[in-house]
């Protein structure tokens, strides 16, 4: 099990990150395996487009990312090839492109897999915000969905842009810009994060505050460990204990815990005398600290562990134990991954096994399916448990 991890950590420059989409996306093509080739099939399982793939992966609009002998390429929803099996990598389509890479150099594929960007870079992230990170030796900049660069690779270190806003560095120092590229914030703080609730968590000297999106400090530096906003509230801590702040500065719950992390889905999860429980927005403690570790709540549910055993807490403080369980995963879609006897399968928020527990191992439910491994192969089910493959 994941424990819980708390907000007090320095900004580390992580340039990659999984991204999984939020939309409810209603699949007509199915990614199939039959034996070691992959196609498609309809949400019945009959098979649409022919198993003659090394790999497939799920439609994005009109078009899907396939793989043969190693290299990736683009077909429409009648399986036609679009482009050559030239790349090394290809993305799936989001906001109707792809991050692809042939050689160690990256470029952005549009739907009819015409590369866009005037250059290739050592390496580009996903988008945000309508812009994505590039790097080119050893400086970031950003590109646009046209593939034009709208900021040039200048900065030693940057993050995706949040609330019109992009963090950067630029000889130790951090500030802000906007899309255009022009500085907005100084780059003149020893640390900072990413925009949140219209005001950014910035460093000067030891101390943390807040500035807003014009630059100008609304909470002074008093703080010797923040997070970022989230909800309308902000851990802070002072010598050594932690409360939350409004966007105003104002105490809204009092320094009484010993950390804490941000608040998610109207829930803060709180540490007080080496327990861990849960506040709301108010400073309730809608849970009391008492379990040994726990993970935010993901949904409707939080994992907790408490006694030497895994469990389930809902936000009224419902306990539901899953001590048959030797690890469990949070809930996404309504659905967690847990596993018996070497094996994964998924309960459901009332604590059922609704998907027995026979795979190798398993992933997360993303608009509406799972991949999971089974007899050393990997398959799409859906929220049924049905399977999107057979052997021969």
């Amino acid at each position: 099990m994941r424990r819980l991890l708390f907000f007090f950590r320095l900004l580390l420059p992580v340039f990659f990150a999984a991204l999984a989409s939020a939309q409810t996306v209603q699949h007509t093509l199915i990614p199939y395996r039959l034996g070691n080739l992959w196609g498609f099939a309809d949400v019945k399982g009959n098979i649409a487009i022919a198993t003659k793939f090394q790999q497939t992966f799920l439609f994005s609009g009109s078009v899907a990312v396939v793989k043969s002998d190693g290299r990736y390429s683009i077909i429409d929803r009648t399986g036609k090839t679009l482009i050559p099996y030239r790349y090394d990598y290809i993305s799936n389509f989001e906001e109707g492109v792809a991050i692809a890479s042939r050689d160690g150099r990256w470029v952005v594929l549009n739907e009819k897999g015409k590369e866009i960007t005037k250059r290739d870079y050592d390496a580009i992230a996903p988008f945000s915000e309508g812009l994505a990170i590039v790097k080119s030796g050893e400086k970031f900049g950003y590109i646009n969905l046209k593939g034009e660069e709208v900021i040039p690779p200048q900065y030693e270190y940057v993050a995706p842009y949040a609330e019109g806003l992009a963090l950067v560095r630029r000889d130790g120092q951090y500030g802000f810009i906007n899309a255009k590229g022009l500085p907005v914030i100084p780059l003149q703080y020893s640390a900072a994060a990413s925009v949140h609730d219209e005001l950014a968590l910035v460093r000067k000297d030891s101390l943390w505050g807040f500035v807003d999106e014009e630059g100008k400090l609304k909470i002074g530096f008093q703080y010797i460990n923040a997070s970022s906003f989230s909800e309308g509230l902000a851990a802070v801590k002072k010598t050594d204990s932690v409360g939350f702040i409004n966007t105003s500065g104002e105490v809204v719950i009092p320094f009484r815990y010993e950390n804490a992390n941000s608040f998610k889905e109207g829930m803060a999860l709180v540490k007080r005398n080496g327990k861990m429980g849960f506040v709301n927005e108010s400073g309730k403690e809608i849970i009391a600290p008492q379990f040994d570790a726990a993970n935010d709540f993901s949904g409707a549910m939080a994992l907790v562990f408490v006694n030497g055993a895994l469990g389930i807490v809902s936000k009224t403080g419902t306990l539901i134990s899953l001590s048959q369980y030797t690890d469990a995963k949070n809930f996404s879609e309504g659905l967690a991954r847990v596993q018996r006897d070497g094996k994964w399968g998924y309960i459901s928020e009332a604590g059922a096994e609704v998907i027995s527990c026979q795979y190798e191992n398993s992933d997360d439910f993303i608009e509406g399916l799972a991949l999971v491994r089974k007899n050393g192969q990997w398959g799409f089910i859906d929220k049924s448990g049905k399977e999107f493959f057979r052997e021969f």
